[in-house]
């Protein structure tokens, strides 16, 4: 298996086919979200609740926008040669593992239980949950830790390639970066 492939397409694929891809998989990522009641109201959220094709696709876009704009600002500040198209790419195209989390956290298990923890709300000691439901929830929700990781993983690798990143304070800064996007993708998507 071609790592490299998996874990930084960002070096193998041209910024045409990764523009593409990433325009596409925004798209299907916005479908799937309003076909699941799939929200994803931040950079890092992925939820349920009821939505629409358009709220999810806005959405999203505001998650890509945001990560653009603050790894485009900090890519300029490592490497004046940073392009906006190869950080788009990077925004677009390292998001891909949000919208498989979206189908694991459509999974009716995880509906009951929140309507469990609802029912119980103010009174958390007397929730009654099965054990293999907890052995589920346990294992769904390493599943969603991994592919959050993905993400990230994407991301570094995507913004790595994209400035030439090398030293720590690169990817420290990345990290603030990732953090301030977040911040901003919640207070646009609110209002």
């Amino acid at each position: 298996m071609n790592w490299k492939l998996l874990f930084n397409p960002f070096g193998i694929y041209s910024e045409k086919q990764l523009l593409v891809s990433g325009t596409l998989i925004t798209i299907a990522g916005s479908f799937l979200g309003s076909w699941l009641n799939v929200t994803f109201d931040g950079v890092l959220d992925v939820h349920q609740y009821k939505t629409d094709f358009l709220t999810s696709l806005k959405e999203n876009s505001i998650n890509v926008a945001c990560i653009f704009l603050v790894l485009f600002i900090l890519g300029k500040l490592v490497n004046r040669k940073t392009r906006a198209i190869d950080i788009l790419n990077t925004s677009m195209v390292s998001r891909f593992p949000q919208y498989i989390s979206a189908v694991i956290t459509a999974l009716p298990l995880l509906k009951s239980i929140e309507n469990e923890i609802i029912s119980h709300q103010g009174d958390l000691q007397n929730l009654n949950f099965k054990p293999l439901d907890l052995i589920l929830l346990f294992i769904i929700s390493m599943l969603l830790l991994s592919i959050t990781a993905y993400y990230i993983t994407l991301l570094v690798n995507g913004f790595r390639t994209s400035v030439n990143a090398k030293k720590w304070q690169h990817f420290a800064g990345f990290a603030v970066a990732l953090i301030i996007a977040e911040i901003l993708s919640k207070l646009l998507i609110s209002l």
